[in-house]
């Protein structure tokens, strides 16, 4: 047996006899209740919740199934949820990693202290925020795939991953706060300039906590704080973007047209 089917293995029969959320007993999608409100968890991308109901079963803790009445079906009753105490952002966290880690850039609050508590939170949840782009040229990698370009063969214009790209401004954003980029500060400062500066992919959150992170992080020098300025974290050429008191969604509508000169950090 494989270690991915092990590990598999494993998950299922820790999510037995507990609230699942579809029929197929290979599920790792099981209900549980964070403070006063019930979420669908992931335990495969969650790991924490994986030990936290594996204890609750040795416990004696896990939740007991309902006795059905005589004369229903023998099928047995929906299995009470599992219950934790709150933990902070976990409805933003959830919500980023079933679609997308851009979704904490729209979700959370414009205030770097709450960014801090966020990635503390994604570490004790076990969260692999990284993935497989473990390195800053990995990322930066990610984050130039969100630029459009032109196919001559075709003679047509080919849109860039912007998803991926967003999702890579919030990893860069994780490590520059982790402080795992602290031997890396002309790297950091050159792709800090790239978020700042793409309006068509980066939208007013991603751009003002990804600047503000590395100005925490790092000693910035006039130069760099120049060319940083070049580009206002609150600047009207954004479109759609989003007052931080509203919670509401950025606009994903596409500027490329509009603002040529955000590629200019080719």
């Amino acid at each position: 047996m494989s270690q991915k089917d092990a590990i598999s293995e494993d998950l299922t029969a820790q999510t037995a006899g507990l609230s699942l959320s579809e029929t197929t007993t290979t599920t790792t999608r099981v209900k549980v209740q964070v403070g006063e409100t019930e979420y669908l968890v992931d335990v495969k991308k969650i790991p924490y919740f994986a030990s936290f109901l594996r204890s609750q079963q040795s416990a004696g803790q896990s939740p007991s199934q309902e006795k059905v009445e005589e004369g229903k079906d023998d099928a047995p009753a929906p299995a009470s949820v599992p219950k934790h105490n709150a933990i902070a952002f976990f409805d933003v966290i959830n919500c980023g990693v079933e679609n997308g880690f851009r979704q904490f850039f729209r979700r959370m609050p414009a205030v770097l202290a709450d960014y801090h508590v966020l990635c503390e939170t994604l570490d004790f949840l076990g969260i692999d925020v990284l993935g497989d782009t473990r390195t800053l040229k990995e990322i930066m990698k990610d984050l130039k795939a969100g630029k459009s370009d032109w196919d001559e063969e075709w003679d047509t214009r080919v849109r860039g991953r912007k998803d991926g790209a967003r999702d890579a401004a919030f990893r860069l954003l994780y490590v520059v706060l982790k402080g795992d980029v602290l031997d890396s500060a002309n790297a950091a400062y050159n792709m800090t300039v790239f978020v700042v500066s793409h309006y068509s992919i980066f939208k007013y959150r991603a751009r003002k906590m990804v600047r503000e992170a590395f100005e925490e992080r790092f000693v910035v020098s006039d130069k760099q704080r120049r060319e940083l300025d070049r580009w206002p974290k609150d600047s009207y050429h954004d479109l759609g973007a989003v007052d931080e008191t509203t919670g509401l969604e950025e606009s994903d509508r596409d500027a490329d047209y509009y603002y040529y000169y955000s590629d200019y950090s080719d």
